[in-house]
Parts: C-alpha cells; sequence; structure tokens
C-alpha cells in the first residue's frame, strides 16, 4: 500500500506569518496554486493560508497590507510521512480539505493534494491488475 511520502509533493511554496496577504495572493495567483502552507522560521508549520480565506479582500481592500497571521487557519489536518494513502483519503472526505500537509515532529515535509490521492490509489489499482 501507498504511503504518504510516496505521493506528496515535496517541493512546496510556502509563505511567513509576518508576511503581508499581498504577497501570499501574489503567490498564489502566480503559481495557479489555492492554498499555502504557512512556516515559521524554523520550517515548522504553523498555519494554512488559502484563496478562499483572502476573498475578504473583496470588501476591504487594505486586508492587503495585513500580515498572513491575521487569516490563516491554525486548526490544521496534517499527516506523518508513513501514513496510509486510505487514510489520506478519508481525511480529504471527511473534513472536505483540498491539500493535506505531511509533517514530522512538526516541520513541513511536504503537501498531498486530492489530486494526488486519486492519482496514487487510480495507479496503483491499475499497476495491481496488470500483475
Amino acid at each position: 500500500m501507498l504511503l504518504a511520502q510516496d505521493i506528496m509533493t515535496k517541493s512546496v511554496m510556502t509563505i511567513g506569518p509576518n508576511a503581508l496577504v499581498r504577497e501570499a495572493i501574489d503567490i498564489l495567483l502566480d503559481n495557479h496554486i489555492s492554498g499555502l502552507p504557512v512556516v515559521d522560521a524554523q520550517g515548522k508549520l504553523v498555519g494554512v493560508v488559502t484563496e478562499f480565506a483572502l476573498l475578504a479582500i473583496a470588501y476591504n481592500e487594505g486586508i492587503h497590507q495585513e500580515k498572513v497571521l491575521k487569516h490563516m487557519s491554525t486548526e490544521l489536518i496534517t499527516v506523518g510521512p508513513q501514513e496510509l494513502i486510505c487514510k489520506v483519503a478519508d481525511l480529504c472526505i471527511i473534513h472536505r480539505v483540498r491539500r493535506i500537509p505531511v509533517v514530522q515532529d512538526g516541520r513541513l515535509l511536504g503537501v498531498i493534494a486530492r489530486r494526488d490521492v486519486l492519482e496514487g490509489m487510480y495507479r496503483s489499482q491499475e499497476a495491481a491488475c496488470e500483475v
């Protein structure tokens, strides 16, 4: 069975909690992604900021100058690198999240998107059928 470490994206765009919302929006738009892990100076995951959270800009343009920490979610659903892919799928479904950070000792190792889960499960089933 596949593990989280087998399907995670290791090179992940991140942002610091003291960065400006404007910077987060630029990263999201420039990279065509819907969320950014927020990490501290030691690489510890402290939150996630999503395009959904930043839609508040529609009501208050001044949010551009606010810090990411004011708009990030700190209630995080994470997995370790040895977590089974079926558990990751369960978390995506139950909590209706698009991505799940992979952490070890609080440090961000990678991110698994729903698409990664789907592809990993589908490809592993295809390979099993070919044997």
